[in-house]
C-alpha cells in the first residue's frame, strides 16, 4: 500500500517547518547536498560505490530543500526516503517541470519525473549499498558509478536549482 503525504504526517516523518526552523534548516540541506555531489564525485574513481551512494544523498537532500522552499515541509524518520519521494510525487507535477526539460533538451533526458528520478536513485543506492540479490561483487564499476552521476545525479540536481530559482516552476 502506497502511502499518502497525509499517512506520513501522521506518523510524524513529514510536518510543516515552524518559523524558528526553516533557516537552518534550508542551509543543512543546502550545504549536504553540495558536499554530497562533491564527495561523490571525489570518490569516484577510488570508491565509486560510495559515489553512488553519495550521489544518491545529494539527490535527496536537494529534494527535501526544495519541498521545504516551496511547500514549508520537514522531513524526519521513519521511512523518510519514501516520504521525500511520495512528496514530489503528490506536489510536482510533470507539467511544472516540462518547460526546464524542453528547454535543457539532452541534458535532461534520463529524468521523466522528480519521484520517478530520485526513486530511481534510491533504488540504486539501495543495490550498491546494501547485498541484494541483485548485488553481483562487492565492487562497483567506475563506469557504472560514472554513468550514474553524470546522467542521473547531476542532471537532477541542476533541474531542482533551476526550479528552486524559478517562478514557472511549483508554488508555494
Amino acid at each position: 500500500m502506497v502511502k499518502l503525504i497525509i499517512d506520513f504526517r501522521k506518523q510524524g516523518t513529514i510536518s510543516d517547518l515552524v518559523p524558528q526552523q526553516k533557516e537552518y534548516y534550508e542551509s543543512f540541506l543546502t550545504t549536504t547536498y553540495k558536499d554530497n555531489v562533491s564527495a561523490s564525485e571525489f570518490l569516484l574513481i577510488k570508491h565509486p560505490r560510495w559515489s553512488i551512494i553519495a550521489g544518491y544523498y545529494a539527490m535527496h537532500d536537494i529534494s527535501k530543500l526544495f519541498l521545504a522552499k516551496k511547500y514549508n515541509l520537514r522531513f524526519s524518520q521513519p521511512e523518510v526516503h519514501g516520504a521525500v519521494i511520495q512528496a514530489l510525487r503528490e506536489l510536482v507535477k510533470r507539467k511544472d517541470i516540462l518547460h526546464l526539460i524542453e528547454e535543457a533538451d539532452l541534458e535532461y533526458m534520463e529524468i521523466i519525473s522528480l519521484h520517478i528520478a530520485l526513486g530511481q536513485g534510491k533504488d540504486e543506492r539501495e543495490k550498491t549499498q546494501y547485498y541484494t540479490s541483485e548485488t553481483r561483487k562487492p565492487e562497483v564499476e567506475i563506469n557504472k558509478a560514472s554513468y550514474f552521476l553524470e546522467k542521473l545525479v547531476k542532471p537532477f540536481l541542476k533541474l531542482v536549482e533551476n526550479l528552486l530559482n524559478d517562478s514557472k516552476g511549483a508554488a508555494k
